[in-house]
């Protein structure tokens, strides 16, 4: 719109310019015939009268010129100072009348030449401004693509985000579930425990009677033994006691055989090794129900959504500084394994005592001193792993420590068991530690068999 106005303001000056050139230049043209006229003599013109066109002619070509006429208007502006020059060869030639023709010439040209250098000028301002605003209006409408390019772009991202929104809220859901599944299960494990400990104890106690039954049966056959002894003896003496004797000496040397047979059915069941075999069983069956009890505990760990913005090379350098930081734990080089960690480092501890568990966090000025205090007892590592989410590496390190060795082969070896989950991330370029988890099971036997 601005253009098209632009536009109509000049095609309405030019038009009207030149109206009043045509105009000016029959006036002027005719100016001089009138004088000449208007005179007392045809041809006859005064001095004064030439001079002062000439005057005006030479003014007006200067005018002209202070607008740039010799660039804007030439031919004008040419024709203007050849008229002039013609008209001051007449005048010195007394040609009167050609002197103020041609001065009138140059004026009409000169004047010519200054109007269409002023319209050439303000053309070629309007012409800049046009092109001013067209460029204007270029970047405006490449700021509105790029703007209408970005809002597209935040469109589709937050549109991304309410997938992912909707994605964690079903894997929280789902989560909930399987914890309320697994607090279930721990409910019926807790359950088979103690029907397991009940057991236990009702195997000792038939233990403990198969002895004493065993003790008895051993005094009741001694018992016999020495009757049987007795009796033979008695035999010996006269020929009606051997008769009683005999009789008597038959009944216990049965009653001895079938005591005999008794207590070796009795023997039998109460060898050593039965039992041990029984009470190896039972550790083997509570083993396994504690295995799954672990198992079906809900984990402490923070949940996973397996996803990483890590490159390959980034994830062998934070498997590389863990690497280093389990070498100066197994040195017991302090100093070096104190280096991985960030000064901000949490320690979240998860200690279980007799299926109780007590969360707890180790305070930042505690953690060096709790550390070289672990670092000092004969830890054993069982097993090592590495695991990537987002922009961490995490290693998974587990250790053993006994704490209560078996006394007997009957016995089961008790140990501690410490869980260390590594948290890894780069700063300023270096793979440090910011947070640690431990869990410790204490008095548990060793599962790995």
């Amino acid at each position: 719109m601005k253009q098209f106005c632009v536009t109509f303001e000049r095609t309405l000056f030019e038009k009207h310019y030149q109206l009043l050139s045509r105009i000016l230049f029959s006036g002027l043209f005719l100016f001089p015939i009138f004088l000449v006229a208007c005179g007392g003599k045809l041809g006859t013109i005064q001095q004064q009268d030439v001079d002062a066109q000439l005057l005006q002619a030479e003014q007006a070509i200067k005018l002209a010129h202070d607008v740039n006429a010799p660039s804007l208007a030439f031919e004008e502006y040419e024709q203007a100072e050849t008229y002039l020059e013609k008209a001051k060869d007449a005048l010195n030639q007394n040609n009167g009348i050609d002197a103020l023709r041609f001065a009138t010439k140059a004026i009409t040209h000169a004047k010519i030449a200054q109007r269409k250098a002023v319209q050439n000028t303000m053309s070629a301002k309007l012409n800049a401004n046009i092109l001013e605003k067209d460029a204007l209006i270029a970047e405006l409408r490449k700021d509105i693509r790029t703007k209408k390019t970005e809002i597209s772009g935040l469109e589709t991202g937050i549109q991304q985000l309410r997938e992912t929104e909707k994605e964690f809220e079903q894997t929280i859901s789902q989560l909930e579930k399987e914890k309320q599944k697994l607090s279930d299960t721990r409910k019926v494990s807790e359950q088979t425990v103690a029907e397991l400990n009940e057991s236990l104890k009702s195997i000792q106690a038939r233990v403990v009677r198969s002895e004493a039954d065993v003790q008895n049966y051993g005094h009741q056959v001694k018992e016999l033994t020495r009757k049987l002894e007795a009796a033979e003896t008695m035999a010996k003496s006269s020929s009606k006691q051997k008769r009683a004797a005999v009789a008597e000496t038959e009944s216990l040397k049965k009653q001895l055989r079938e005591q005999a047979k008794v207590y070796t059915n009795m023997l039998e069941k109460a060898k050593k090794q039965n039992i041990a075999a029984e009470h190896q069983e039972y550790i083997k069956k509570a083993a396994e129900q504690a295995r799954a009890f672990a198992k079906q505990l809900p984990s402490n760990k923070d949940p996973r959504t397996h996803r990483t913005s890590l490159s390959t090379q980034q994830i062998n350098a934070g498997k590389a500084a863990l690497n280093k930081w389990e070498n100066a734990w197994s040195s017991k080089n302090m100093a070096a394994h104190f280096a991985f960690y960030t000064p901000n480092i949490t320690v979240k501890k998860i200690l279980t005592q007799e299926s109780k568990e007590n969360e707890s966090t180790i305070a930042p000025n505690q953690i060096e001193a709790t550390l070289r205090e672990m670092n000092a007892q004969p830890w054993k590592k069982v097993k090592a792993s590495t695991e990537v989410e987002q922009e961490s590496v995490i290693g998974i390190y587990r250790f053993s420590k006994l704490v209560s060795p078996a006394q007997t082969e009957d016995d089961t070896a008790l140990f501690h068991s410490w869980t260390r989950e590594i948290w890894m991330h780069q700063v300023q370029g270096k793979w440090k530690i910011y947070r640690e988890t431990w869990q410790i099971y204490e008095n548990i036997p060793d599962f790995r068999r």
